[in-house]
């Protein structure tokens, strides 16, 4: 099963929703319908999930776009929905009643606590909306108080609000009290502590700038006449030797001027070996690092290669993503604008894949 086909993903949903169809004509269940589609949606989405995490811990890069925040959120918010209408279907007594819709949603609040504390921590510097990169931490913080909205939004609809949609709220305000208002406060104290400390050496910093002045300006006078002295001989050693090249010459006789030669330049001649990818690559693995999607003979993009790790890109798509990134979506590691403008390793897509892809 090819995860990263869309096929796949259109195949799961069809047989979920002809499935929940059929159950709701033939027993006439409402809950049961839903939870069938919840079901699928839950399967869609993590095989998505884990198939995108897979190709990031595997190029060392940060999980730094919106669909690692938009795929949990979506089992959440349909999670959030469903759950007050199957409390019939699929439950557990302990001492609580707790239906499994809404012990599903732990999973997806985990993974969305994680990745929101790192943003709003900035140990991941950036977020990339539609491969765009912007580091503001305002940007987590909106979509999160997006997220929230739609979830409170059911709870004045239905009047009924899901216990770990609950928790999911909860956790948000937690977040914002720690990273926007405890710090701005810890922030403002500091400058209040500063302020105070350094108001009673105003005085003596005067004095030793007054003092500093005084000594710059007389090293600078000073700077100023050996400078004076130095130019004076430097015009006078040109003038004699100007003279004593013309007195050398005879009139009459032709001066053989020097022919300027050229620096020859050593061109680097790339071999078909230079185009494979470093490492061990499969054909699965060598696709393009930013739409992730496969190479074919009929397209007429170029394929630029990363200078350090050599995975292919198409050409329009790498220059698009090297106006917002300086860096390779693959290794991670910078790449310089005169590779850019004129790069070594281009190449049309049917090339690459006969000299490349087909012989791996």
């Amino acid at each position: 099963m090819e995860l990263n086909d869309f096929k796949t993903y259109l195949a799961i949903g069809i047989v979920g929703l002809v499935v929940g169809i059929l159950y709701l004509i033939l027993q006439d269940d409402l809950s049961k319908t839903l939870a069938i589609f919840f079901i699928t949606l839950y399967i869609i989405v993590s095989l998505r999930y884990i198939l995108e995490r897979r190709h990031y811990k595997k190029h060392k890069a940060i999980l730094a776009s919106t669909q690692f925040l938009l795929l949990p959120f979506s089992i959440i918010l349909m999670g959030n929905y469903i759950s007050p209408l199957v409390n019939d279907f699929f439950t557990i007594t302990i001492d609580i009643s707790f239906n499994l819709v809404s012990l599903s949603l732990i999973a997806p609040v985990v993974i969305l606590t994680f990745h929101f504390n790192n943003y709003y921590s900035r140990k991941w510097p950036a977020i990339a909306i539609r491969r765009k990169v912007n580091k503001r931490r305002s940007i987590p913080l909106l979509i999160h108080s997006v997220f929230v909205f739609t979830i409170l939004l059911g709870f004045f609809i239905n009047g009924q609000i899901d216990l770990i949609s609950l928790i999911f709220t909860i956790i948000y305000l937690v977040f914002i009290f720690r990273y926007f208002i405890f710090v701005r406060l810890i922030k403002s104290e500091r400058r209040t502590v500063i302020m105070s400390s350094s108001s009673p050496s105003r005085s003596s910093t005067r004095a030793r700038t007054s003092s500093t002045t005084s000594r710059r300006s007389s090293s600078q006078t000073s700077r100023s006449r050996q400078i004076s002295s130095t130019t004076r001989t430097r015009t006078a050693q040109s003038a004699s030797r100007a003279r004593r090249s013309s007195a050398k010459i005879a009139p009459g006789i032709e001066i053989a001027t020097r022919k300027k030669t050229r620096k020859s330049t050593k061109t680097t001649k790339t071999t078909v070996r230079d185009f494979f990818p470093n490492g061990k690559a499969s054909k699965d693995e060598v696709k393009c690092i930013i739409c992730f999607m496969e190479f074919e003979k009929k397209e007429t993009r170029k394929v630029i290669l990363c200078p350090h790790c050599k995975y292919p890109a198409h050409e329009d798509e790498f220059r698009s993503w090297y106006q917002n990134s300086k860096y390779c979506a693959r290794c991670n590691k910078a790449i310089s604008t005169s590779y850019v403008r004129n790069p070594k390793y281009r190449i049309t897509a049917k090339i690459y894949i006969e000299r490349v892809i087909e012989k791996l």
